[in-house]
């Protein structure tokens, strides 16, 4: 088959193609100086002290801060684990597929863990945030307890 070329063909085929060298380092294994500008124009400001800037500073411009956004605390991260632990026990469906599923080694982990910070957090806690941590181990350990039915004396 005998293909001819158009016009169009033609013009692509004499203008070529332009190849642009975009390595980061010349063949000794320097950074190339075109890479040297780019970097320091890139890099964020420093203080004149040469301390790094304060991280409000370093934030993109364009990221609004968003202060309906809460901050977690101590019981949010404690209710966290816990909604975790009835996760893997099936008390409550998976919140990305929806699914039930039952992982009675990961419940276990996450009574561990809570039992963990309650020992370690001991003495150092506010009444609300001890009371808190106490009910949800015990809520967890009688639902582990009913769906393990291994029950230890």
């Amino acid at each position: 088959m005998n293909k001819t070329m158009t016009e169009e063909d033609e013009r692509n085929d004499e203008e070529g193609f332009k190849v642009t060298d975009r390595r980061m380092f010349t063949a000794e294994g320097e950074v190339r100086p075109q890479e040297q500008e780019e970097q320091a124009a890139a890099s964020p400001p420093t203080e004149v002290s040469g301390k790094p800037p304060a991280p409000e500073e370093t934030r993109s411009r364009s990221e609004p801060e968003d202060e309906t956004r809460e901050r977690v605390d101590f019981a949010s991260f404690l209710i966290s684990l816990a909604t975790t632990g009835m996760v893997h026990m099936g008390e409550i469906p998976e919140p990305t597929t929806g699914q039930v599923m039952q992982n009675l080694e990961g419940a276990r982990q996450m009574i561990e863990i809570l039992t963990l910070l309650k020992e370690k957090t001991g003495g150092n806690l506010s009444g609300e945030e001890e009371h808190l941590l106490e009910n949800l181990l015990y809520e967890l350990r009688m639902k582990f307890l009913s769906k393990s039915k291994v029950i230890k004396f």
